[in-house]
């Protein structure tokens, strides 16, 4: 019998039977009373059936975690947008109560103030909004842009870029929230401010909701939540957070499953159809 080492091997010795030929040691019958039996160096590393499960096992889990993820984030979307929104709406009650603008809420489309040649208030609610704000920066000109915090942005809201803590610049694009208006103010201007005093149902009366914001228009009529309201529903979890008069929030959610009825969901933000269904027209 004699002692066998494995080539490339300091270590491993082996005790054979009988006498073999000197060569590789890679595969070798082995004879003797053991039997008949083939011993087969090992190779390090994995086989492609290991590889395998092993992507299946990933895969299973990240189809498990990426629903719960996507949760997670959808679900810190919404409680920022809906603080977002309990500011502005806080900020809408102390513009009501300027001396300048008692008893009103602005309104895109509302009449521009004159008393302020370097921007144009009809063009945004945030415009006439943004100045109750001691971080607004307002522009020097018509030219130029007006910097808001980024209360005004919804994070769910991807038509701009935006970070979350700074300034933005003022547009229809970076701003997440669009304005209702009954046209109280001013009987000529469907798009006029509201005028709160001595209405009832302020808490049923919408001022501001999500939405993709155009300029110089507020939400009048089912024909403007389609357009500008309906749009946001896939900000996060087809939830739409409104703002009422009466600055109480609350937030309008649909179920994955069931179709978006543009008019049953306007009613039920309107529950007191004090925005009609059909645009009125200015006299």
């Amino acid at each position: 019998m004699k002692i066998w080492r494995a080539p490339g091997s300091r270590r491993f010795l082996m005790r054979l039977p009988c006498d073999l030929p000197a060569g590789k040691l890679d595969t070798v019958q082995v004879c003797g009373r053991l039997g008949n039996m083939r011993i087969t160096k090992a190779h390090a590393g994995f086989t492609l059936v290991e590889l395998m499960v092993v992507i299946a096992i990933l895969a299973v889990l990240l189809g498990i975690s990426s629903p719960l993820l996507f949760s997670y984030m959808n679900s810190g979307d919404i409680v920022k947008c809906r603080a977002n929104i309990d500011q502005l709406a806080k900020l809408g009650i102390k513009y009501g109560q300027d001396m300048a603008t008692r008893n009103l809420l602005p309104t895109s489309g509302m009449a521009d103030d004159e008393d302020t040649e370097e921007m144009n208030e009809s063009q945004g609610w945030w415009l006439a909004l943004g100045p109750e704000l001691d971080s607004t920066v307002l522009p020097s000109d018509r030219k130029h842009k007006m910097k808001l915090a980024t209360i005004f942005h919804c994070p769910g809201d991807h038509r701009a870029t935006v970070k979350d803590g700074t300034l933005m610049e003022a547009s229809e694009r970076s701003v997440s929230y669009v304005s209702w208006t009954d046209g109280s103010e001013d009987e000529d201007n469907p798009n006029s401010q509201i005028r709160t005093l001595g209405k009832k149902h302020l808490d049923m009366l919408p001022w501001l909701s999500d939405g993709n914001p155009e300029i110089g228009k507020s939400v009048t009529s089912l024909k403007d939540f389609k357009s500008m309201v309906i749009p946001a529903l896939n900000r996060h979890s087809r939830t739409i957070m409104v703002a009422y008069a009466s600055g109480v929030v609350q937030q309008f959610e649909i179920e994955d499953e069931e179709q978006v009825d543009a008019a049953k969901l306007f009613h039920k933000i309107n529950p007191e159809k004090l925005i009609p269904t059909k645009k009125r027209k200015g006299r």
